[in-house]
């Protein structure tokens, strides 16, 4: 590892409020080592009294320099979630190489970040939706479909009624729609 990687990560470390961190891993009752990831040399220590400061400040210092060894541009790990911009990536510039821009930019410089959230609590949801309700996509076009094709017959749009159904014809010769 670089060793401006190491000292961006020497900061993050130096920069957080470790008691309150610990505080809430104990109001929690939440160990280290408890995230869906395996990552070389963190230990997964069960919460008890005997967690401290260093068991918590050891699982972010492994995390850190896992997101970083590893280019992960964003990363959830239990309660941290860690997005890491590398200085070395290429970045890619709207209207790069058009004109002007392209002298400008060969100028600019975006530096190394890491940004660490400690998000003790959080929840994400997803609605299933009930298989009735979301039914066989095919089956939902060819409806609509045909029923825009009853509607142009009616409103005496044959132009719009033939290109229906030529839609109509390529998805029955296709073996889309059950016949």
């Amino acid at each position: 590892m670089r060793k401006d990687f190491r000292r961006l990560i020497e900061k993050v470390l130096q920069s957080l409020d470790w008691d309150s961190i610990l505080e809430i891993h104990k109001a929690f009752k939440v160990g280290v080592g408890e995230g869906s990831e395996v990552i070389p040399g963190l230990k997964r220590k069960v919460y008890s009294d005997s967690l401290s400061k260093t068991d918590v400040k050891n699982e972010l210092k492994y995390i850190l320099k896992f997101v970083i060894n590893n280019d992960h541009s964003k990363f959830v790990y239990g309660q941290w979630m860690i997005f890491w911009f590398n200085q070395d990536w290429d970045v890619m510039f709207e209207g790069e190489g058009e004109g002007d821009i392209e002298g400008e930019m060969e100028d600019f410089k975006i530096d190394s970040r890491l940004e660490v959230i400690y998000a003790p609590q959080r929840i994400c949801l997803t609605i299933d939706a009930k298989p009735e309700e979301i039914g066989d996509t095919t089956s939902n076009e060819v409806s609509v479909l045909t029923k825009m094709l009853k509607e142009s017959l009616v409103s005496e749009n044959y132009e719009l009624a033939s290109k229906i159904q030529e839609i109509l014809d390529v998805k029955n010769s296709s073996g889309e729609v059950d016949k």
